[in-house]
């Protein structure tokens, strides 16, 4: 009988949402290479854990490989634990990037864990194959294996001494992996729950500290072939079509996608799949830090399915230099941004709170910088200290004062083996530079900035605050003064927004683990009451749960913005206006707690004609829009967006756990209602007919 190898790259799935919803690619090169190069052994993929602990159950194997990553290291450790218990001669292997970069912390976090037999550094492609020769010529002895020399790992000797051997360096031919997607190895994943990953190169060339790939065993970029590539994209497009045709997301795993010319030639490749298979509509990647003129062409390519993602991080210099970045400078980004909105693209940018140097006024100095320099859309990100990451160093968290905390990852928990588990991470909340009331300052800025400028949900009251000499700094600005000023359900979510904030942090990763340990407290997690992504949260529930308020909030704050700016003459002072824009910007945003609010269209009575009024650039003489009598507007969304909205609800639901997932997964376009003017009647019979198909076919019993 041949030996058999379970290969686990794990994520939870225990609340009823899958925490990471990408597919195994990892695992997947591992199990490629060894059915090429080691026939003689069995080897199965694992992705979901309650899988993997019924096959355990049922048949336990003679290896078990698992990923270790921030958001499964202690899934893995815990079923690690558990195949020891069902057979204790089981080999266990782990591998993967989250493991201290000091060599004696390594050691040290080695010993830790006796139920890991081996621990490979570096790539796992081919070592992994290595380990199961080795294996094999052992006997299939854990003893005896441990006599041999294991390159690139740490292991025991049998007399009980921890080996820690030189990481072997990184594989520079990476088509001699062969493709886990043309070999049919991923065919399993889909699922319609899990979406496909590719991964283009491996490698980048930037040393940022705060990153994993930050350090200098990364810093060459190896690239699989472009044919290869193009084959893989077509394979993957053509499989979600016949087997998960509701998937609509398509990650792309590389640094920085669209830096180098063949990207866009993949861009291109992607862009004809779309017109032939419908899919990607949706491509979650990180766009490179250099060659603007190629991410934008890359972008051009697909449709509007991704965005330009320029990473900043901070534009404070002295954070960079701490941080061993290097920024394209702030003229060059607007520039960047021009060309972008010329070509009616959208931007992406990420900043990172609580970096070595970084003060509040730093911080919140740089979203107005960006948001004036045009950008779309921003990623307020908290310093997460990563395990293989030069800032985890116990030196650099000395040499700047990192005061941490830790909370639990959104969704990654479970029951296995009837024991629960969870994984939590570790994140800075003050430093020599920053108070931890500053890190809740940014905070509340940061949920300002997902709510009221992401996905520009207000552009229009943005734009209309630019034409009385607003910048869109100023616009922003006033949106948190307006929250805490405001005596209803806003407030209301700003407050518990805070107190979720500050309740989610615990001295010690025991702490944390201990409180969502207690019956009460899991119990809450599980319901998603607590313990969730706060952001992704509080932006479902603005968007869904209270838009009329939050969109009341938006419109009376750009109203005040104004008059202080030109007075109460012409529209500051047109109460009947006001009443209209507002009426406006709330029906044309699909909200609702139910998937028929969500996808069916909304009525409201109005005595100017705003769609019109802003199609024509919204001139300040608003007379000429004013309708004899009021009239009924109908808002609905497009047959596209009600079909690809329909299609994320049947993913994700429209449960608060599901939202919270989905509003990171769904295009802007997608959830904007149109006007249509009762006078001037429907838009076309065919879009209709469309819309209702959608609508009929998923019917609440059906979810």
């Amino acid at each position: 009988m041949k030996p058999v190898v379970y290969l686990a790259d794990l994520r939870y799935n225990y609340s009823g949402v899958v925490a990471n919803d990408c597919m195994p690619l990892g695992v997947a090169y591992i199990k490629a290479v060894m059915d090429r190069d080691l026939p003689e052994v069995q080897s199965r993929l694992f992705a979901y854990p309650d899988k993997l602990w019924q096959t355990i159950l049922d048949a336990p194997p003679d290896v078990l490989m698992v990923s270790n990553y921030l958001w499964n290291e202690e899934l893995s450790f815990h079923f690690a634990k558990l195949v020891k218990r069902v057979r204790p001669d089981t080999l266990v292997v782990m591998g993967g990037p989250n493991i201290p970069i000091e060599h004696d912390r390594q050691i040290q976090y080695y010993s830790d864990h006796p139920e890991i037999d081996i621990f490979v550094t570096g790539e796992g492609d081919f070592l992994a194959t290595e380990i199961m020769k080795a294996y094999l010529d052992s006997g299939q002895s854990i003893s005896k294996m441990g006599e041999k020399h294991i390159p690139s790992s740490i292991y025991r000797r049998p007399d009980g001494e921890i080996v820690l051997t030189p990481m072997w360096d990184r594989h520079k031919e990476i088509d001699d992996i062969p493709s886990p997607w043309l070999t049919g190895i991923q065919d399993e994943f889909f699922d319609g729950k899990l979406a496909p990953m590719i991964e283009t190169n491996r490698g980048c060339p930037f040393s940022c500290t705060f990153c994993v790939q930050g350090t200098s065993w990364y810093t060459k970029v190896n690239n699989f072939s472009l044919d290869r590539m193009k084959e893989e994209i077509e394979y993957i497009a053509r499989r979600v079509k016949e087997l998960s045709p509701t998937m609509g997301t398509l990650r792309i795993a590389d640094s920085n996608y669209g830096m180098f010319e063949r990207d866009v030639e993949l861009s291109e490749k992607i862009g004809e799949m779309q017109k032939k298979y419908g899919y990607p509509t949706f491509i979650d990647a990180t766009t490179g830090k250099n060659r603007p003129d190629r991410i934008i062409r890359s972008v051009e390519k697909v449709s509007g399915a991704l965005v330009v993602y320029q990473a900043v991080q901070s534009l404070n210099d002295d954070v960079l230099r701490n941080i061993k970045r290097s920024n394209i400078k702030l003229q060059a980004y607007e520039e960047i941004m021009v060309h972008v909105r010329g070509r009616g693209l959208r931007s992406n940018s990420d900043l990172i709170v609580g970096l070595p140097g970084e003060t509040l006024q730093s911080h919140i100095t740089a979203i107005q910088k960006l948001i004036d320099a045009g950008t779309n859309q921003m990623h307020n990100l908290q310093l997460v200290l990563l395990k293989g990451s030069e800032l985890e160093r116990v030196e650099t968290r000395k040499e700047f004062h990192f005061d941490t905390r830790f909370r639990v990852l959104p969704k990654n928990f479970g029951v296995y083996g009837d024991e629960r588990v969870m994984d939590i991470e570790e994140i800075v909340v003050s430093t020599d530079t920053m108070t931890f009331d500053d890190y809740i300052q940014t905070r509340k800025c940061h949920l300002v900035s997902s709510i009221f400028w992401n996905d520009s949900w207000f552009e229009d009251a943005v734009t209309l605050a630019q034409k009385f000499g607003a910048k869109r700094s100023e616009w922003f600005m006033a949106m948190l003064p307006a929250l805490e000023e405001n005596t209803g359900d806003a407030r209301a979510l700003l407050d518990s927004f805070v107190r979720e904030t500050k309740g989610e942090l615990f001295p010690t990763r025991e702490a944390c683990a201990a409180f969502y340990d207690q019956e009460e407290n899991f119990r809450r997690l599980l319901a998603g009451d607590i313990g969730d992504n706060l952001m992704y949260k509080y932006r479902a529930r603005a968007s869904f749960m209270i838009w009329p308020e939050i969109a009341r909030v938006a419109v009376e704050a750009t109203r005040r913005l104004i008059q202080a700016k030109s007075g109460d003459s012409g529209i500051p002072g047109n109460d009947e206006f006001w009443a209209d824009f507002l009426a406006y910007e709330t029906a044309k945003h699909a909200s609702g707690t139910t998937v028929e609010e969500i996808l069916h269209p909304t009525t409201v009575d109005m005595r100017y004609d705003i769609e019109r009024w802003i199609s024509d650039s919204m001139p300040l003489d608003v007379d000429p829009y004013k309708l004899d009598e009021p009239e009924s507007f109908e808002f609905r969304l497009t047959e596209n967006g009600a079909r690809e909205m329909a299609a994320a609800l049947k993913v994700w639901t429209c449960s608060l756990k599901g939202l919270t997932k989905m509003v990171t997964r769904i295009q802007m376009a997608w959830q904007v209602r149109q006007a249509i003017r009762s006078s001037v009647g429907e838009p076309t019979g065919q879009f209709m007919q469309a819309a209702a198909g959608v609508h009929s076919s998923l019917l609440p019993e059906q979810w």
